[in-house]
C-alpha cells in the first residue's frame, strides 16, 4: 500500500512537473511570438531573447537570430545600394547635362551672324570636344555595364604581365612626354606570368597610366614584382589634395573626389579597373601615404614551365 502510494505521488508530482514545464514552454512561445511580431512591424531590430533553458527552444532562439542577421544585413546592403544607384543616377545626369548644355550652347553662338569667322570656328571647336567627352562618358558607362553583367565573361590564360607592362608604356610614351612627365619605372629582370585576359589587363594599366596623368603633375611610380606567389602592380602619384576619405570611394562609379575635374574624368575609369580585375580573380587597392596615392593590383602568379 505504501509502495502504491508512494508511486501514486511520484506520478503526481511528474505531472505537475511537466505541467509546469510545458507552461513555462507555451509562455516562452508566447514571448518569442511577441518580440517576432515587434521585429516583423518594424518596431524594433532586438534580437529574440531566450529566458528558459530548453536545448530545443534555445536552437529555435539561435536559428531565428540568424535569419534577422542576415534580414539586417540584406536591408542595409538594399539601402546601401539603392543609395548608389541614386548617387549614380545623380551623377551620371549631371556629366550628361554638363557637356550636353555646353554644346548647346557653343552651337547657338557658332550659328550667329553677327560672329567673326575665327571665333565661328573656335566655337565649333569647343563644341566638338564636348561632344567627343560625352561619347567617352557614354563609351564607358556602356562597357562598364557590360563588364558587371553576369555573361561577360573573359578568357583567361597564361599571360606575360612584365610584356604588357612594358608595351602599354611606350604606347604612352608621348602622353607623358606631352606633361613633361618622366615616369620612375621599375620591373624586374625576370618575367612574371598570371593566369588572365590579355585585352583586359591592357585595358587595366591603361587607365590606372591615364588616371595617374589626369590627376598628378609630379612623379608617376610604375612598379612591378613577384612576392609569395603574387604578382603585383603598383602606380604611385601625387595626390596632395586627397583625403582616407575620399580614398575608399575612388572605385565606385561616378565618384569624383574633386568635382571641379569633372571636364577630364568621367569617374568610370577605376570602376572598370576594379570590375576586370574581379573577373580575373584579382584584388584592386588603393592607399594614400604621405600625399601620395598608390592603386595596387594583384593575380595570382603562375609558374613558367
Amino acid at each position: 500500500m505504501i509502495l502504491f502510494y508512494t508511486l501514486l505521488i511520484v506520478c503526481f508530482m511528474t505531472i505537475i512537473f511537466f505541467l509546469i514545464r510545458l507552461l513555462s514552454i507555451k509562455k516562452e512561445m508566447k514571448k518569442i511570438t511577441k518580440q517576432l511580431k515587434s521585429y516583423n512591424h518594424q518596431r524594433t531590430n532586438k534580437k529574440i531573447d531566450i529566458a528558459l533553458l530548453d536545448q530545443p527552444i534555445e536552437s529555435l532562439g539561435t536559428e531565428i537570430n540568424k535569419l534577422v542577421d542576415m534580414h539586417i544585413k540584406e536591408k542595409r546592403e538594399r539601402i546601401q545600394a539603392e543609395n548608389e544607384l541614386k548617387q549614380m543616377i545623380a551623377n551620371m545626369s549631371h556629366d550628361l547635362r554638363t557637356p550636353l548644355t555646353s554644346i548647346v550652347g557653343y552651337i547657338h553662338l557658332a550659328e550667329s551672324d553677327e560672329i567673326p569667322e575665327v571665333e565661328r570656328k573656335e566655337y565649333i571647336s569647343i563644341a566638338k570636344k564636348r561632344a567627343k567627352r560625352l561619347e567617352t562618358l557614354l563609351s564607358d558607362f556602356f562597357e562598364l555595364s557590360m563588364i558587371e553583367s553576369i555573361d561577360y565573361q573573359l578568357k583567361l590564360e597564361k599571360t606575360n604581365l612584365k610584356k604588357i607592362v612594358i608595351d602599354v608604356l611606350v604606347n604612352f610614351y608621348d602622353r607623358f612626354n606631352e606633361k613633361k612627365i618622366e615616369p620612375i619605372i621599375n620591373l624586374p629582370d625576370n618575367d612574371i606570368f598570371i593566369s588572365s585576359d590579355e585585352s583586359a589587363v591592357i585595358r587595366v594599366i591603361e587607365n590606372l597610366l591615364s588616371n595617374s596623368l589626369k590627376h598628378s603633375n609630379g612623379d608617376i611610380m610604375i612598379s612591378l614584382e613577384e612576392k609569395e606567389s603574387k604578382a603585383r602592380l603598383v602606380i604611385r602619384n601625387d595626390a596632395p589634395s586627397l583625403t582616407e576619405n575620399e580614398v575608399e570611394r575612388i572605385f565606385n562609379r561616378f565618384y569624383m573626389a574633386d568635382r571641379s575635374r569633372s571636364e577630364k574624368n568621367t569617374g568610370l575609369g577605376l570602376s572598370i579597373v576594379k570590375s576586370l580585375m574581379e573577373k580575373m580573380n584579382g584584388t584592386t587597392n588603393g592607399y594614400l601615404d604621405e600625399g601620395q596615392l598608390s592603386i595596387i593590383c594583384e593575380w595570382e602568379s603562375v609558374k613558367n614551365e
